[in-house]
């Protein structure tokens, strides 16, 4: 096997690592939010949120997941994570949790290594439309 294709397949491994690790954990969690014993409906509760809002978050987490396990949307899927957990900051921050920076930081620094190594694969339609954009604004002499 040639040296380029072994780095390929070294790096291609790499970014899995993280990304099945973010799976396991976000797919955990968000199935957790949806019950009414867990110790997410006691925290959301004491932080003053609605079920709802549990409810929405655990949603949000499992679709990240869902995104994730795509390498063509794993990007988005990372951004949803980055998202969630800026999202959990502030309510730490708001609840005078001094150590706001313990459960959020480790999934933000791996969502952050996810997208920036997947954000060249995100290929949805709006994307598509516009390269045509571009390129007919480059074909007419528009830098």
């Amino acid at each position: 096997m040639e040296r380029a294709r072994i780095k390929s397949i070294a790096k291609e491994a790499l970014i899995w690592v993280p990304t099945l690790f973010l799976v396991f954990v976000f797919t955990m969690q968000g199935f957790a939010k949806f019950s009414d014993s867990s110790g997410w409906a006691r925290a959301f509760q004491h932080w003053g949120y609605p079920d709802w809002f549990r409810w929405t978050i655990g949603f949000a987490e499992l679709l990240a997941v869902a995104f994730l396990l795509w390498r063509r949307t794993a990007a988005l899927g990372a951004a949803l994570i980055i998202i969630v957990m800026i999202g959990g900051i502030g309510t730490h921050v708001a609840a005078g949790d001094r150590f706001w920076w313990r459960s959020e930081a480790l999934p933000i620094l791996l969502a952050t290594i996810v997208f920036l190594a997947r954000h060249s694969r995100l290929r949805l339609p709006y994307v598509r439309a516009s390269r045509r954009v571009d390129e007919t604004i480059v074909r007419a002499g528009y830098p």
